[in-house]
């Protein structure tokens, strides 16, 4: 057979080639796209076809193959060429720490549809939109249904902002059962906003009902949640909801109690009561009353009272029927949002710790009105006296609950400022990188190492979100241990304190001024200055001009008789800056009151515990805490 040149292939040969790459001069090469059927090639010449021909074509061939993205021995059939996707850069995993502001946070988690689901080989689950991004690490999923809503989190990752139309799984035979190879096409896109967490669930089912051979997936919900939710529970209303009995908080929910599924998350904060706060988002209405039970921990009743004592109060002032069964306090709710537990007793707890019910009953807070403050102002007059005797016993602090669930809803603490044993402080973080600049931080961090923190007056600058460190200037008069941080010209309410000698021989004297802090001679009390634009008291008595309409949540300090009280809104109280007189007065604290910061800025921290996190939409924007750039603190 004589030798013939690959170079110059026989004319069979190159009649072949052309006819072999012909589809190649379709656009997008077509012959890649979908085909899974084989081309069946005849050999030019039989068996006196050249020995160059019969290497050239196999390459030809393995080139072919390999352009379409497979192998010669067989093609990848989970590759996303299957389903004419492109895949991109993969999403970075989620590092513990704020959510980067210019990107999204997404976890992905699936839930089984039934209990008993084999564990299912998962390669990747991909977000798409303009193209494909890979999310998770390759590994087994066991999602069954176990009634209590939880799914099992395949991913947490981080992705530009952008807006998710397609979801694929993509299986993984090695790593367990594989399911249905698909594009999930969504109804209503995802959209990723910047600096927020998202929440994806994938429900996992079988193709034919009992058959565990067969299963599929299928996309079930999403919700955006706060930064600090713990819990991710998935409500669907074909079938009842139990989270689990025997942890600090059980919620079960009957079938047909919301119309939709509804993903939702949920977190216990420990505020210092006898029970957690619950936090819910998105905020639960359901149709049919939910079943809540709470663990109690006796060792915070107020000695001289039982959990008997403990009432629940619901957002709307109402107070379901409560059981307590050991240490669970059992009630019904078809909305948790504001609940929170309490009693009719008088109740104080002092710097130490120790948390003493008064003698007698104070007051029904579900008989009074929204926003009739007098009961609160009543109560505090009633108790000046027992408060007085405290002080005069050595204690230096009282927090007093009696306001806190009848308006103006609010936490009180009383400070006696002749105790030498500490004193005010106005603590803030200059920033390194922006002179002029002060980093905001939560509540606590401002109070670390404070018997009481409230917070300061507003700011400039950033937001005080979540979203990585924030920083702002002060907006009002503010001069921390000698230094001055901002002194403005506009007509203000200001409080200034002495320093106190070094050897504490005495206590920390305060003073009351009003108008521009540039002319105002503080005298001594010029150590620590906080400004603000609104006094609540002056001249001995409320501020006649103090709005009566705005109502928010606030934070306000006044001075009288050589005390001190910080008064800041519960998480879901509300009030005017008006109704804030009443506390003042109540207490005969009357030589001058200013209102601080409000809304979700309005925070306090008491031995240590945030004791006004936040809810509704704040909680969802800032989570439990909104970073603030200063605060008043007793330490």
């Amino acid at each position: 057979m004589r030798y013939q040149s690959p170079l110059k292939p026989s004319p069979a040969w190159a009649a072949l080639a052309a006819s072999f790459m012909a589809p190649w001069d379709k656009p997008d090469h077509e012959m890649c796209r979908g085909r899974d059927d084989a081309q069946v090639i005849s050999y030019p010449g039989g068996s006196s076809m050249s020995y160059a021909s019969r290497v050239t074509l196999p390459l030809l061939c393995l080139t072919t193959l390999l352009a379409c993205g497979r192998t010669p021995e067989s093609a990848d059939p989970y590759a996303l060429s299957v389903l004419n996707e492109t895949a991109g850069a993969p999403a970075t995993p989620f590092e513990p720490g704020p959510i980067p502001a210019d990107q999204t946070r997404v976890r992905v988690s699936f839930i089984g549809d039934v209990p008993n689901l084999p564990s299912i080989g998962v390669r990747s689950v991909f977000l798409c939109s303009t193209t494909c991004t890979a999310t998770g690490v390759s590994g087994g999923v066991l999602a069954g249904d176990d009634g209590t809503g939880r799914g099992k989190l395949f991913s947490d990752v981080t992705l530009p902002p952008s807006r998710i139309d397609r979801i694929i799984v993509q299986p993984d035979p090695a790593a367990g059962q594989p399911v249905a190879f698909r594009t999930l096409r969504l109804a209503q896109p995802i959209t990723l906003q910047a600096g927020e967490r998202q929440e994806i669930f994938l429900s996992l089912s079988t193709v034919r009902p009992g058959d565990a051979s067969s299963l599929e997936v299928t996309y079930l919900g999403t919700a955006p949640l706060p930064p600090t939710a713990g819990s991710v529970v998935a409500y669907r209303p074909d079938r009842a909801m139990a989270w689990p009995a025997g942890s600090p908080m059980g919620l079960a929910m009957a079938a047909g109690s919301l119309k939709e599924a509804q993903l939702f998350g949920m977190e216990l904060i420990d505020t210092g009561g006898i029970v957690p706060r619950v936090a819910v988002w998105p905020a639960l209405k359901t149709q049919d009353p939910m079943t809540v039970t709470l663990k109690v921990n006796r060792d915070r009743i107020a000695k001289g009272l039982t959990a008997a004592d403990y009432k629940v109060q619901l957002a709307d002032k109402t107070t379901p029927a409560v059981t307590m069964n050991g240490d669970t306090l059992t009630f019904q709710a078809k909305d948790l949002s504001g609940a929170q537990v309490y009693t009719d007793r008088s109740v104080i707890e002092t710097s130490s710790g120790e948390r003493i019910a008064l003698p007698g009953k104070t007051l029904n807070a579900a008989s009074i009105s929204a926003q009739d403050t007098s009961a609160c102002k009543n109560s505090l007059t009633a108790r000046r006296a027992e408060y007085e005797q405290y002080f005069a016993d050595g204690t230096d602090a009282i927090r007093i609950f009696d306001c806190e669930n009848v308006a103006p809803y609010v936490h009180i603490v009383l400070i006696d400022r002749s105790n030498r044993g500490r004193t005010v402080d106005l603590p803030v973080t200059p920033s390194v990188d922006y002179p002029g600049k002060y980093v905001l931080r939560p509540i606590t961090s401002h109070g670390t190492g404070a018997v009481v923190a409230i917070n300061g007056f507003t700011w400039d600058g950033d937001k005080g979100t979540y979203m990585g460190t924030g920083y702002g200037t002060p907006l009002g008069t503010l001069i921390t241990a000698g230094t001055a941080r901002k002194k403005t010209s506009t007509t203000e309410a200001i409080l200034g304190f002495q320093m106190q000698p070094a050897d504490r021989s005495k206590g920390t004297s305060a003073e009351f001024f009003v108008g521009a802090s540039t002319s105002l001679n503080f005298g001594t009390h010029n150590y620590n200055v906080i400004g603000s634009t609104t006094s609540v008291i002056r001249n001995g008595a409320c501020n006649p001009n103090l709005d009566t309409t705005s109502v928010n949540r606030w934070s306000a300090v006044g001075i009288g008789l050589n005390r001190m009280a910080l008064v800041s809104s519960t998480s879901s109280g509300t009030s005017s800056p008006r109704d804030l007189c009443s506390v003042f007065e109540g207490l005969g604290y009357l030589s001058g009151a200013i209102r601080l910061d409000g809304g979700p800025s309005a925070a306090m921290a008491w031995l240590g515990q945030h004791i006004n996190p936040l809810t509704g939409s704040d909680y969802y924007a800032f989570g439990n805490a909104r970073n603030i750039l200063n605060a008043l603190v007793w330490k």
